[in-house]
């Protein structure tokens, strides 16, 4: 996956879109091999390092937080950034957003299943958002499925929305047609 989203981004179907984030599992993150191979990818496709996020849950960050930080400060020092995915399925998230360099925090889904009906869901959600941005973290809400989650999402200072409001996964071919259409039509950013 790691060579198909450089090609992609470093001249193939895709070059225009600004930035791709994929997620890494514990065992491909804690591999010795990480930084060289992403090292290797970036070269091969002339790629910039800005351009790549790499996404990491809290139980990979906790696995081995040492190596985890290790690792983030080499990527990082590369201009590699990160996402917290999955923020809020977990115990101890706020102490890795302290911790380590993440770029953004990825809210789950599992937060915004009430949202913006319930009150409670509004004010954790928009607490969390003020909270990140005033960590000069980025936020992604993940599960964005419906009109007025967007529009509320929106109003509260969310930078990106993700979800299949927006868009389905879908094959490549597909999503550079979705991606052309998005930068005439100044959709949202997904």
């Amino acid at each position: 996956m790691l060579e198909e989203v450089c090609r992609l981004l470093g001249g193939g179907t895709a070059s225009a879109q600004e930035s791709v984030s994929i997620n890494l599992s514990m065992q491909q993150f804690l591999d010795p091999d990480l930084v060289p191979r992403l090292r290797r990818c970036l070269e091969t496709y002339a790629l910039s390092p800005d351009r790549l996020k790499i996404e990491i849950t809290e139980r990979v960050a906790a696995q081995d937080i040492g190596r985890t930080a290790e690792v983030m400060g080499q990527l990082s020092g590369m201009g590699i950034h990160f996402y917290l995915d999955d923020f809020g399925t977990g115990w101890s998230n706020l102490s890795c957003a302290l911790d380590l360099p993440f770029q953004c925090v990825k809210l789950d889904h599992s937060l915004l299943s009430a949202y913006p009906a319930s009150p409670r869901s509004r004010q954790l959600i928009h607490g969390l958002v003020a909270l990140f941005h005033e960590l000069d973290v980025a936020v992604v809400a993940e599960g964005v499925e419906t009109q007025a989650q967007a529009d509320a999402l929106g109003g509260c200072g969310v930078d990106w929305l993700q979800g299949y409001h927006l868009a389905r996964p879908m094959p490549e071919e597909a999503l550079v047609t979705f991606l052309n259409t998005a930068e005439k039509e100044a959709l949202p950013r997904v």
